[in-house]
C-alpha cells in the first residue's frame, strides 16, 4: 500500500513576526546607543534618531499583527501576503533609512543621486505601498471574519487608522515635507538634489516633535496612524481573550477617541497652522479623546488582570 507523502506543514506566520519584531526591537536599541555614544544631532535630516524610529514603528508593527493574525480567521493566502508586505515594510524600511544614516545623507526626500532616487522613490515608496496593498487583505479578512462585533470593530478601526496614516505619508513624499503649505504632488518628478523643508519651515525639532512649523505638521498625525493596529486592534484583541461580557463600549471608546483626536490633528495641518497655533476648543477635544482613549484602555487593562480566562484558546472569539 502506497502511504500518502506528508503535506508540508504551513509556515507560521505570526511566530515569524514575533522573529522579525525582535530583530527590529534590537536594531533599535543598537541605533539609540549608537547615538548617545557618537553625539550627532538628535533632529534634522540626518540623525540615528531616524533608523531607531522607522525600527520602533517596525517591531510594534510586526507584533501588532502577529498578535491580530491568530484572532481572525484568514486564509493561508491572505496570511502569506499579509505577513510577507509586513515583513517587506518593516524590516525594508528599516534597512533603507540606515543604510541612509549610516552614510550621513538624509533618507527621506534625498533624490541628489540614482542611489538616493531609487532608494527614497523605489525603496521606501515601494515598500509602502506594496504594505498598503497587504492592509488592504487584512482589512477584508476582519471585515468577514465571524468574530464579534467588538472585536471587528477595534481590528477594522486600527487598520482604518493606520491605512490614513499611510495615506498622510503618500502626501508628505507627494510634497517633499512633513510641513503641509499646500499643492499636493509638488514634488514628483524634481531630481538632483536634497529636496526636504529646510530648518526655517520645520522649527524647533524637539526629538521629532515640531510645534512651530512654518505650516501644518504632517508628522504627528502620521506618527499617530502608522501605530494604528497596537493602538486599536492589539487592545480588541487582549479584550476578547478575556470574561468581560460588555467588549463592545471600551472598544467604541477607544477608536472614536482615536479617530477624532487624528481628524483634529489632520484638520488644523491642511490649514496649514502649526501645532502651537491649536485654539482652545481644538485642545480641549484632544484633551477628552485623550482621557476617553485612555479610560477605554484601563477597562482593557483591569479585565486582563482580573477577568482572563485560564487556558484560553480563543476558540470564542
Amino acid at each position: 500500500m502506497t502511504v500518502p507523502a506528508a503535506r508540508p506543514r504551513e509556515l507560521s506566520w505570526p511566530r515569524v513576526l514575533w522573529g522579525a519584531g525582535a530583530v527590529l526591537l534590537v536594531a533599535m536599541v543598537v541605533h539609540v546607543v549608537a547615538l548617545v555614544l557618537l553625539g550627532g544631532p538628535v533632529g534634522g535630516p540626518v540623525s540615528l534618531r531616524k533608523p531607531a524610529t522607522f525600527a520602533e514603528t517596525g517591531w510594534l508593527l510586526c507584533w501588532s499583527v502577529a498578535v491580530v493574525l491568530p484572532a481572525l480567521r484568514t486564509r493561508a493566502r491572505q496570511r502569506r501576503v499579509v505577513g510577507a508586505t509586513v515583513l517587506a515594510f518593516a524590516l525594508g524600511e528599516t534597512a533603507i533609512i540606515g543604510f541612509q544614516a549610516w552614510r550621513g545623507v538624509p533618507s527621506h526626500y534625498n533624490v541628489t543621486t540614482p542611489l538616493d532616487t531609487v532608494l527614497m522613490r523605489g525603496g521606501a515608496a515601494g515598500t509602502a505601498a506594496v504594505f498598503v496593498a497587504g492592509m488592504a487583505v487584512l482589512l477584508v479578512a476582519a471585515l468577514r471574519s465571524p468574530a464579534t462585533p467588538a472585536l471587528r470593530l477595534g481590528v477594522a478601526g486600527g487598520i482604518g487608522v493606520l491605512l490614513a496614516g499611510c495615506a498622510v505619508g503618500m502626501v508628505m513624499i507627494s510634497t517633499n515635507s512633513g510641513v503641509y503649505r499646500g499643492g499636493i504632488g509638488s514634488g514628483f518628478g524634481r531630481t538632483g538634489a536634497y529636496l526636504g523643508p529646510d530648518a526655517a519651515t520645520v522649527g524647533p525639532d524637539l526629538a521629532g516633535f515640531r510645534p512651530a512649523t512654518a505650516g501644518g505638521d504632517l508628522v504627528l498625525p502620521h506618527a499617530i496612524g502608522v501605530h494604528g493596529l497596537l493602538l486599536l486592534a492589539v487592545p480588541a484583541v487582549l479584550l476578547a481573550g478575556t470574561a468581560r461580557r460588555d467588549r463592545l463600549a471600551p472598544v467604541a471608546t477607544m477608536v472614536g477617541a482615536v479617530v477624532v483626536a487624528l481628524a483634529v490633528l489632520l484638520a488644523h495641518a491642511f490649514r496649514m497652522l502649526p501645532l502651537d497655533a491649536l485654539g482652545a476648543p481644538a485642545l480641549a477635544v484632544l484633551a477628552a479623546c485623550a482621557v476617553a482613549y485612555l479610560g477605554g484602555l484601563a477597562v482593557t487593562g483591569r479585565a486582563l488582570l482580573r477577568d482572563r480566562r485560564p487556558g484560553d484558546d480563543r476558540s470564542h472569539i
